[in-house]
This record gives structure tokens, sequence and C-alpha cells, in this order.
């Protein structure tokens, strides 16, 4: 089964973990190409799927896309930890606090990073897809 078959049976096939945790406010092709732009790389194509087909969202973490009201949170994000170090190939898919997880576009790796410690960026070894599994699975153990 193709990795992104997978996501989309686990999220279905558990509907009572997932119902109502993705906005479902898909981006446009134009949006992204604005997205690009603003962020000075080409999106990995593994996102730019969530993108287009998930949107925003999640059930115990959140992966950002765009807002109903059209803004992208992801950029915004990205660009906003940019003037606290984030390094510039890193684009943050989820913001959890005292770190972010992005995905190094040079590699198309899912990493961490932090502005409050000097760990650096750390690699996790997965893609958006292997982490984006990781995390349905967790949720799906974690749900009550």
């Amino acid at each position: 089964m193709e990795k992104r078959d997978k996501i989309i049976e686990l999220i279905t096939s558990n509907k009572k973990v997932f119902d109502g945790a993705f906005l479902e406010r898909k981006a446009t092709d134009e949006e992204i190409e604005n997205a690009e732009k603003e962020l000075g790389f080409s999106i990995p194509d593994s996102y730019k799927w969530f993108l287009k087909e998930i949107g925003h969202g999640g059930y115990f973490f959140e992966f950002m896309g765009y807002g109903m009201d059209g803004s992208a949170i992801f950029v915004e994000e990205t660009l906003n930890y940019r003037k606290n170090g984030l390094p510039n190939n890193l684009l943050i898919i989820e913001n959890c606090d005292e770190y972010v997880y992005c995905i190094d576009v040079l590699t198309d790796n899912i990493v961490s990073w932090s502005a409050y410690d000097n760990d650096g960026v750390i690699d996790t070894g997965m893609d958006f897809y292997d982490f984006f599994i990781d995390c349905i699975e967790n949720a799906i153990d974690n749900y009550e």
C-alpha cells in the first residue's frame, strides 16, 4: 500500500478519532505557488499533497496549512521563526511551543528545531509520510 493511501485509510477507518480533526480547507495550486515565492523555496511534494488533500489539523498533533480565512499559517510561522534563527531551508509544519517540527527542504526529512536551546537541528530520519503515519498511529493508540 502506498504511504498516501495508508494515511487516508488510517484516517477514514478511525472516524471516531479523526472526526473533525482536520479543517479540510484545501490549498489551490495558486496558493502554493504564492507560498513558495514568499518562502524562497519549493515546498516538498509530500507537503503539497497534504495541503491539497487534507488541509490542516490533526489529533494529538496539528500540521499547519491554510486557515479558514485563507491565511497561510505554515508560511507565517516559518517566516516568523526565521527572525529567531530558524535556518532558511526549514519549513515549519507543526509548532509544539518549545520546539517546531519542520521539513528540511534539502533532504525532505522531518527535523525538530528550537530557538530555546543549543541542540540545533535534530533529524528524525523520517520523511513526511512516515512522520504523518507515526503521528496518526500514536493518536489512535492514545485515543481515550
